[in-house]
């Protein structure tokens, strides 16, 4: 046989003059190109016979012989990378067929296109999605795909993260069952309005149901998108977490509260004390003349009330110089429940004291800490209309802080309203003033205390508050605001 280097493209071969019948074909045998079109040489920019005997993964790459193996005498199309001359990479799309005889292998290219510009352009689409969900999974505030029904297609890490799930959770979760159930309806009349077209974009802020229980605040960005012939294909939801941003808006409309009352406070309390002294004086004579005369009794009942109610206007409107001792909680908590035995007993109720056997120190003014105590006690004991007990406890749950639970079996207070505990006038009491209770709140905070409140209707309510434990003697003045 002919070396290599006398092949030319006019040389027969076993099946015939290919460039007769096909004169665009190229042919390699066992690997190594002897027959080059000139559309071939043009693509690759090899001169005539520069490609004669070479290779074919010079052109396909290292492992193009074994890609372009096909089935004996079928056509087969493939989709290739090529590389050219100049060392630049492209697509080709190659229709060809491989062709046995004797101890040769014939690869024959019938045909093959450049498609580089097809492909760099999918290379473009693809690199954009990419950004695209890098964007989106790794966006500061919430994103999710929702279904017009309503179902989380896909959401971003932010997303999960406000709502307590896994990153990249999936299953069948409805957006619904996370958001908190009196806040659903306005949040479908939302998406309603973008489904007919009435808004492009819709901003709410609702409450979000985080997936250890607690309420989280969100505002959200709701857009639909749509395909080329206006059918709605999904939501796309922004979120963003405004709990502490709605939790500061309420303690400043509680702020603008306390001051308001701490204003009224001055005046009612200087405008009503001194009548009140001089009735209060003449109902004490006149009471002294006539001992069974029940009216008198009653007066004088009242007017003791309304002296309860000026002295805590004024403890709201008077500024004072608190001194923060360090005393024993066990001790304060079993003067105050000594103090309280009487009126408990009165209304048919049993107080239970759980303290531990060690000393409790905390650094706090004494009184101050008895009144919260009393106010507590006295909250949970006027709750029991039918008796019960009261149970009053201290505990070591952490080395560094010490929780008083005052706990009572009585009516209890709605979900609802325990968000409006300590706030001035709001009271379930029918004669209650809710100073008592915001007084209370003011001591717990000024003495670095925690409280938390849980109730359940006609079972009972739990007051829980934590102070923390003073590691020695220290002498303290802290103006009250």
């Amino acid at each position: 046989m002919d070396s290599l280097d006398d092949c030319s493209e006019e040389r027969p071969y076993p099946f015939g003059p290919i460039h007769e019948w096909l004169p665009d074909v190229s042919v390699a045998e066992n690997g190594r190109m002897i027959v080059v079109s000139r559309s071939m040489r043009e693509l690759f920019g090899y001169g005539d016979r520069e490609l004669i005997g070479e290779r074919i993964e010079r052109l396909f790459g290292p492992d193009s012989l074994e890609r372009l193996s096909g089935s004996d005498e079928r056509p087969f199309r493939l989709q290739s990378k090529a590389y050219r001359k100049n060392k630049t990479t492209i697509h080709v799309d190659l229709h060809a067929s491989t062709v046995h005889r004797g101890n040769s292998v014939y690869l024959v290219i019938r045909a093959m296109e450049d498609i580089t510009p097809p492909k760099a352009e999918e290379t473009s689409v693809a690199i954009i999605e990419e950004r695209f969900r890098s964007a989106f999974h790794f966006a500061a505030v919430g994103m999710a795909l929702v279904t017009v029904q309503g179902v989380l297609q896909e959401m971003n890490y932010a997303f999960c993260e406000i709502i307590g799930l896994p990153a990249q959770a999936s299953g069948e979760l409805n957006i619904k069952s996370f958001l908190y159930p009196e806040d659903v309806d306005s949040y479908l009349e939302g998406c309603t309005r973008l489904l007919i077209g009435e808004t492009q974009s819709c901003e709410m802020e609702k409450r979000f149901l985080h997936v250890s229980g607690r309420l989280v605040w969100g505002a959200l960005c709701i857009t639909l998108v749509r395909d080329v012939d206006g059918r709605p294909l999904n939501y796309i939801i922004q979120l963003q977490d405004i709990t502490q941003k709605k939790e500061t808006e309420e303690l400043l409309r509680k702020s603008d509260k306390l001051t308001i009352v701490g204003q009224l406070a001055a005046g009612v309390a200087h405008e009503v004390r001194n009548p009140l002294t001089v009735l209060k004086g003449f109902a004490q004579i006149l009471r002294s003349g006539d001992r069974g005369n029940r009216y008198f009794e009653l007066m004088l009942s009242e007017v003791e009330r309304i002296e309860s109610i000026i002295g805590e206007f004024l403890m709201l409107a008077k500024p004072q110089m608190v001194k923060f001792y360090e005393a024993d909680l066990n001790v304060l908590t079993s003067e105050v429940a000594s103090l309280m035995e009487t009126k408990a007993i009165m209304s048919g109720v049993q107080i239970h004291m759980r303290q531990p056997s060690g000393p409790n120190p905390i650094l706090c003014d004494a009184n101050q800490i008895k009144q919260m105590l009393v106010n507590l006690m006295q909250n949970a004991i006027e709750s029991m209309t039918n008796g019960g007990r009261l149970r009053v406890g201290l505990a070591r749950k952490d080395p560094s802080a010490v929780t008083l639970t005052v706990e009572d079996d009585g009516c209890g207070i709605p979900e609802d309203r325990l968000s409006k505990l300590g706030e001035p006038f709001y009271s379930s009491k029918e004669k209650g003033t809710g100073l008592g209770l915001m007084i209370s709140y003011q001591i717990i905070q000024k003495h670095r205390g925690r409280v938390k409140v849980t109730s359940r209707v006609n079972e009972g309510t739990t007051f829980e508050i934590v102070f923390p434990i003073s590691e020695k003697s220290t002498l303290l003045e802290v103006r009250q605001p």
